[in-house]
């Protein structure tokens, strides 16, 4: 049995809101004007979730230590075009949730093998920024920029052998 985080009246809740988006689109003509705003928007918010890999790898999935085992998935997460998220710093891929915010469904296996996806080091990554920050720090929390450039990218964990 999955546990939810919600209620039963949160859930009818949101179940309501995701039935008025689909009848919104329904009988949506993608000829019509509407369709640039709302595909500007969707590519909008999967671009924003490419700066990792625009920053880290130039949308160049070879240059990632993970391009030989998961070279699909990887060059998905490098295409602004396709649903995919990788954090190179965390070792996530996910999915975006098209709220307009970061928020991303994490994938546990490569959608185009099967194969399980190596393990996040998230919680590593903290453990280690509070040590060289000296305090907590959080994942929007701005002196994470100030770290030593290897923690930008995938070097860090590569270099602890995570």
């Amino acid at each position: 049995m999955t546990d939810f985080w919600l209620s039963d009246e949160e859930m009818d809740q949101e179940i309501e809101a995701n039935r008025l988006a689909c009848q919104r689109y329904d009988n949506f003509d993608p000829d019509e004007d509407g369709w640039s705003e709302i595909w500007e928007g969707i590519f909008a918010i999967l671009t924003e979730h490419m700066d990792e890999v625009r920053d880290v790898f130039d949308l160049d999935p070879r240059k990632s230590a993970l391009f030989s085992e998961y070279p699909d998935l990887l060059w998905a997460a490098c295409d602004p075009q396709q649903p995919i998220i990788y954090s190179p710093v965390f070792r996530e891929f996910g999915m975006p949730v098209f709220d307009g915010g970061p928020a991303m469904t994490t994938l546990r296996f490569d959608p185009w093998t099967g194969k399980p996806l190596p393990p996040s080091v998230r919680d590593a990554f903290f453990e280690e920024a509070e040590k060289i920050l000296g305090r907590d720090v959080g994942v929007l929390d701005e002196e994470l920029d100030t770290l030593p450039e290897a923690y930008q990218t995938e070097a860090w964990w590569i270099e602890k052998g995570l």
